[in-house]
Parts: structure tokens; sequence; C-alpha cells
């Protein structure tokens, strides 16, 4: 009977920890003299998150984001993750600028400036992507990187959560 109980303890707390999102995570950074001098990171949602995100966000069904679309996105939706650093993590603070919301092949996608507070020299510079909650799950893949920056991908174990850190050398 114990045992019973032990175990149905510990296998509902899986049952919570789990991501209810999938996103893969694009990253492009600008350089100039080896100080960088924009950040874009694009979202690409998974199909079952962008099915439902597409009924509420396109409200006259034309299949794009319009600009009204595309403001209430960002006031009711992205802007909340500000508590959570939208994800990302990096030794200094940031903003968010240029947010723009849009359908691609029937997956929502979001794109958005990171604007940093000094200049950074982009030699050994770092960006870590992760949810301690795990109710999101951000994938970056070496495919999702365009730019001839030169770059490692480490995995992040976080044992209750699972990222990405993308180091450039």
């Amino acid at each position: 009977m114990l045992q019973k109980i032990i175990f149905s303890v510990l296998f509902s707390s899986f049952l919570y920890a789990h991501p209810h999102t999938f996103m893969d995570v694009s990253p492009k950074i600008i350089v100039k003299n080896n100080i960088i001098k924009n950040i874009n990171i694009k979202w690409l949602m998974d199909e079952m998150t962008s099915s439902m995100l597409i009924m509420e966000f396109d409200q006259n069904q034309n299949n794009k984001i319009d600009k009204d679309e595309n403001n209430y996105i960002l006031k009711n939706y992205f802007s909340s993750l500000s508590k959570y650093d939208y994800y990302i993590h990096i030794s200094q603070k940031f903003k968010i600028n240029n947010f723009n919301a849009s359908i691609i092949k029937n997956r929502i996608q979001y794109s958005f400036d990171m604007i940093l507070n000094k200049n950074i020299n982009i030699k050994n510079f770092s960006l870590s992507f992760y949810d301690t909650d795990f109710f999101v799950s951000l994938q970056l893949k070496k495919e999702f990187i365009t730019q001839k920056l030169p770059y490692i991908i480490n995995d992040i174990d976080g044992d209750f959560y699972y990222g990405y850190k993308i180091t450039y050398k």
C-alpha cells in the first residue's frame, strides 16, 4: 500500500512538469567591429499551440496578423513574459523592441529585437534559452542559426527543465 502511495505522489508530480508549448528559437546577432549592434530573436511555435492562437489572434480570419492584432498580442500575451525575461538568460539587462507576430505556414512566429544596456563584445558572448517552470520548451538547433559567426551550442540540463546555450567565439 505504501508503495502505491509513493508511486502516486511521484507520478502525479511528473504530470505537472511538462511543456505545454514548444518553440523553435532562431537568434541572429548583428556585429560591427566585434561589438553587438542588434540581437533579433524569432520564435516559431508548434502546430498545436499555433492553431489555438491563430483562432484567437486572427480576428478577421485573413490568415495574417494585422497591425491591431499584433498590438493585441504584444499587450496581452508577449509583454507578460517580461517577468520571465522572455525565457532568455544573459549577463545583463535588456529591453525588447520591434515585436512582430506573424503566421508562417500555419504556425505563429514572434520576432523581436533585444536592446542591450551597454556595448558587448561578441567574443565569448552567451545567450541561454529555457523556462525553469517547464511550461515552454525552447528548441535551439544548428539549422536555426543562419549567420556565419562562429558559435557552439551546449545543452542545459537543470534537472527540472531543459534548455540551450549558444556561445559566440
